[in-house]
């Protein structure tokens, strides 16, 4: 079936795309097969992908190792492109996805009753091996009974369960929170380093499950955590009359013992809090990691407070949180008491209770005598608003003066070659992926990477009717959701802001040398007089105030006493940072890599048209067109961008016509088309309270 349905697509794609699937003739390139898709390469894959479930491990690497053999003799056969290969082998592999889906497949998850045959290799005796009602992501629970009649819980990880493996792990740990602060991609290594968290915290003094046992057992060795849980119901089950005022300090004065050894559980919630007659319980140390730092620390104690709260209200909690924690303590909590910094099944539990994470954390300021920590303001009108709405007027002005002299322009894009037009699509799209690594690396402590991009994916929207300004303010206010206070909110906003800016300027200065001989003065030609007029009105405006800055010593305190400290603020985060090399790492590479996707999509935009430049060319435009973007107070650079631009490849011996088609086709897809999913990346961001 596999192999039918691949088959079938492959027909059709070929019917619908062509031959040479849209792309230019490639006669030159003798005895190489541009074809798409490539068949033979499609079935095989999808044969395999859909058979592999049922593949014992040897097996089942000796066909990966021959998948990889087949892509590679494919492309160095010449029997297909490197991207036709590529993207066969995702055709096959989702005709068989496709199946496992519909038909269904191996699990490789062991049922209760296989776990009561193989519990005897961890040489334990467990009686009533049950699956438990609760399910976590990426592995396998199951309660039961010692032969004292004491509650047995059992975690096992099968070794093809779906959500276990390398990928899936990758993808949750770049994604989400819930998969831990440290990448383990071994299962008995996932065993070993729950169980070490365990006994770690049992000797901070802490009441946590007796571990039993940790190894691996059965035939396919699958990897399992045995250990005693007390009796007694989790917090999220607790009743009222067990939940007195004495249980809610114990479990705070349980938070901070576990604080004071250093270790983070990571997942604190109403399911990972047993209350029992013994005493508060901590359970499930899979997330935990030892030696954290201070932000995790926190968070644990803010999801402590907000499951607490779920079951006994705002009021009691905060009563609790005076007898228990010093006014510091708290304020550091209120910091992270926030939806999206929370536990998954704490926030479910909130969706019943709109507003309790607000009035919790007004309850808590106010018995600790302190005051809430405010998010930065979200401001929908001010003199910033009304100066962008003039500034719009002026980018009207500036793009209509530039396509007034570029009549044939949209004629040109009506011939472009949609081969290139495609790749600039996909090189406009990546740079917010870029842009959230760098994100990623400008903020201490760990971030979701996925909500990094999911933040500068709604700053297209934001740029466009805001400007920096508002994109900053945005940025501040997503560290301040994820639980960073205003002053570290700042300081990452800011380090994210700068570094593009400081990216752009080092490779405008590698660039400019290479490029500078490629510039030619400009003719008389009326669009391009409008877009180079304008090009120096904005460096004049630039001088003239960098003149008054420095000779008026009135404007040279006051940018002192406004710029100077925002400089040390981002200073000081940057030596922070730069204690984690990887986070600069982050940081510049991400950045870089935000503006050469821009380059290069506006590099394909020129191949659309027929025209090319060279990387230092585009740099050194790119660049400059951003400069006075900035500085003219345009939402988006909304004309004057295109100005520059446009303006820069005619300097550089591109002809008008086909300058302003590549600049139209790269604007819309990079400038123009993104804050469409903006917005609604923006709305669903504030409806998860991620901003």
């Amino acid at each position: 079936m596999a192999a039918v349905l691949t088959w079938g697509v492959c027909i059709l794609l070929g019917a619908v795309l062509g031959p040479m699937a849209g792309r230019p003739p490639v006669s030159e390139l003798a005895g190489l097969n541009a074809g798409y898709p490539v068949t033979q390469l499609a079935v095989a894959i999808a044969v395999a992908a859909t058979a592999l479930p049922y593949l014992s491990r040897p097996v089942h690497r000796l066909v990966w190792f021959l998948v990889a053999v087949a892509a590679l003799a494919a492309v160095c056969g010449g029997e297909a492109l490197p991207v036709n290969a590529i993207s066969s082998i995702a055709l096959g592999w989702g005709v068989a996805a496709g199946l496992h889906l519909a038909v269904g497949s191996p699990l490789g998850l062991p049922s209760a009753a296989e776990v009561t045959e193989w519990i005897a290799d961890l040489h334990v005796t467990v009686a009533d091996i049950a699956r438990a009602p609760r399910q976590v992501w990426g592995v396998e629970q199951f309660t039961g009974r010692d032969p004292a009649g004491k509650p047995i819980e059992l975690s096992v990880y099968g070794r093809d369960a779906s959500d276990a493996r390398l990928l899936a792990k990758l993808w949750r740990f770049c994604m989400y929170r819930d998969s831990g602060p440290t990448l383990i991609l071994d299962r008995p290594q996932q065993v070993e380093h729950e169980a070490y968290l365990t006994l770690m915290a049992g000797r901070a003094g802490l009441f946590v499950p007796d571990v039993l046992a940790a190894g691996q057992f059965g035939p396919s060795r699958d990897a399992a955590l045995v250990s005693r849980v007390p009796n007694g119901p989790a917090l999220s089950q607790a009743g009222g009359a067990g939940l007195t005022d004495g249980t809610l300090d114990e479990i705070l004065l349980a938070v901070l013992r576990l604080r004071a050894a250093g270790i983070a559980h990571g997942a604190l919630g109403g399911d990972t809090i047993v209350v029992s007659h013994q005493g508060i319980c901590l359970r499930s140390f899979r997330c935990a990691s030892a030696w954290a730092p201070a932000g995790r620390l926190d968070t644990d104690l803010a999801a402590a407070l907000a499951a607490m709260a779920v079951r006994a209200g705002a009021e009691r909690t905060a009563a609790a949180a005076a007898r228990v924690l010093d006014a510091d303590t708290a304020r550091r909590a209120l910091v992270h008491l926030q939806r999206s910094a929370l536990d998954p099944g704490t926030v479910a539990a909130l969706k019943e209770h709109k507003d309790l994470l607000a009035r919790l954390r007004e309850a808590v300021a106010s018995g600790a005598g302190i005051d809430v920590p405010s998010l930065a303001e979200v401001k929908r009108v001010s003199w910033a608003s009304l100066l962008f709405a003039v500034g719009s007027l002026i980018g009207i002005w500036a793009i209509i003066g530039v396509l007034s002299g570029a009549g044939d322009a949209l004629e040109i894009i009506r011939g472009a070659s949609w081969g290139w037009v495609a790749l600039a699509f996909v090189f406009s799209q990546l740079p917010v992926v870029a842009e959230g690594w760098a994100l990623l690396g400008a903020a201490v402590g760990q971030l979701p990477y996925g909500r990094c991009v999911a933040l500068e994916t709604s700053n297209t929207f934001t740029a466009l009717v805001g400007g920096n300004v508002a994109v900053f303010a945005v940025r501040v206010r997503f560290f301040q959701r994820q639980g960073y206070d205003a002053a570290a909110a700042v300081r990452s906003g800011a380090i994210a802001t700068t570094a593009s800016w400081t990216v752009k300027t080092l490779l405008f200065l590698i660039a400019i040398p290479f490029a500078a001989g490629t510039f030619q003065a400009p003719s008389s030609s009326g669009g391009r007089q409008n877009a180079v007029w304008i090009i120096l009105a904005v460096i004049l405006a630039a001088g003239i105030a960098v003149a008054l800055i420095a000779l008026v010593p009135r404007l040279r305190r006051l940018a002192s006493r406004r710029i100077r400290p925002h400089l040390l603020n981002i200073w000081a985060n940057v030596k922070t940072v730069a204690a984690e090399p990887r986070k600069l790492v982050y940081v510049l590479v991400g950045s870089t890599l935000a503006q050469l996707l821009l380059i290069l999509a506006l590099g394909a935009s020129l191949h659309a048209v027929g025209q090319r430049a060279s990387i230092a060319t585009l740099v050194t435009v790119n660049t400059l067109a951003a400069i006075i973007g900035g500085a003219v107070p345009v939402p988006g650079g909304l004309g004057v961008v295109e100005a520059g631009l446009i303006a820069g490849l005619t300097s550089a011996g591109v002809p008008q016509d086909q300058a302003a088609a590549a600049v139209l086709i790269q604007r819309f897809f990079a400038a123009y088309l993104p804050p469409v999913w903006g917005w609604v990346t923006l709305v669903w961001m504030r409806r998860r309270e991620y901003v």
